[in-house]
């Protein structure tokens, strides 16, 4: 092991890998696959996914991720470290729930190096989007959210995980976007902007839901807490990180850097997070509706990004509130 190499924070990985597992089968346990699992399946989860985990949020702690970003400059093979490190653990799922692909598996292999590796070849520290990350962010990201990937295996959680700490290791790591702010690490400027976010998003969008038939109240089933814990947890880690990430921290960062009209780098980035949403329900009318008001949701989430100093926890804790308010009190 090189002399950068020791200097990773390995043993804080390894609280926080342990802490991935325990967060893995909270997960399990929330979204109710636990009783489908076999022992074998079980093994997978965990090994395949704590240490993803582990990953994404000991990146999100800005001394541990300046360490790896040094190591990713010094050793010489990251991709390999990298995309080949992600590769083995989707490879691990795989065999022990034997679904092991041959072909898949080089696939996945290729595709993530490939991916990484085009954002090695940019100029380090280079600020604002080229049409290399723009090709690397829809390599990464239209296919997770189109469901296409989950063909060649795994899952939504697990992908969803992957390609937060691919986002971070790509663009923070070897890529070095200016002002990269992947910070988990909870300060209360962060709490209150979020809350207010929050509190002034719900007062304009509940009234506005409730009336065209896209919310309903009351609730279909009775609040409980447990779940609301269990679904915050869920939706921090598998939905608001990744597409923050990619939406706020990426694409409505990187075009900040470009162009100085940055309201409309703003509604550009708000707008495509909330065509992503087309898909998912399948009345027309509907279909208009979720992605109006997810596109006035990225407004607000790219507002407290702003408002934070680029620090992606703030729309990230909004987002999963968000998330948790809607699922919990108003279906």
């Amino acid at each position: 092991m090189t002399d950068e190499g020791r200097k990773l924070p390995w043993l804080l990985w390894l609280i926080f890998m342990l802490i991935g597992a325990g967060l893995t089968v909270v997960l399990l346990l929330g979204e109710g696959d636990a009783d489908a699992l076999s022992p074998t399946g079980w093994v997978a989860m965990i090994v395949g996914f704590a240490p993803l985990i582990g990953a994404q949020l000991l990146l999100g702690i800005p001394s541990a991720a300046e360490k790896v970003q040094r190591w990713l400059h010094t050793t010489r093979r990251p991709l390999l470290h990298t995309a080949g490190g992600v590769t083995f653990l989707w490879l691990i799922v795989q065999l022990l729930s034997g679904e092991f692909n041959p072909y898949t598996t080089v696939i996945v292999a290729f595709g993530l190096a490939a991916g990484l590796g085009a954002l090695r070849q940019i100029q380090r520290g280079q600020r604002g989007l080229t049409w290399v990350d723009v090709a690397v962010w829809m390599l990464f990201w239209i296919p997770f959210d189109l469901r296409w990937i989950y063909e060649l295996g795994g899952d939504y959680n697990w992908w969803s995980v992957a390609l937060s700490v691919l986002a971070v290791v790509g663009w923070y790591g070897l890529r070095d976007l200016p002002e990269f702010g992947y910070r988990l690490v909870p300060q209360w400027r962060d709490i209150v902007i979020a809350l207010v976010a929050t509190a002034v998003f719900a007062a304009i969008v509940i009234p506005i839901g409730l009336a065209i038939d896209f919310l309903t109240w009351p609730p279909s089933k009775s609040p409980q807490l447990l779940t609301s814990v269990l679904m915050f947890i869920g939706i921090f880690l598998t939905v608001a990180i990744p597409e923050e990430l990619f939406f706020r921290g990426i694409l409505q960062h990187g075009l900040d850097q470009l162009y100085q009209r940055r309201w409309l780098t703003l509604l550009a980035a708000s707008f495509l997070f909330g065509l992503m949403h087309w898909n998912n329900v399948d009345d027309l009318t509907t279909k208009i509706a979720y992605v109006a008001l997810a596109t006035l949701a990225g407004v607000f989430y790219g507002w407290t990004y702003r408002r934070s100093g680029n620090n992606l926890l703030a729309p990230v804790l909004t987002h999963t509130l968000v998330d948790v308010i809607w699922a919990t009190f108003l279906q």
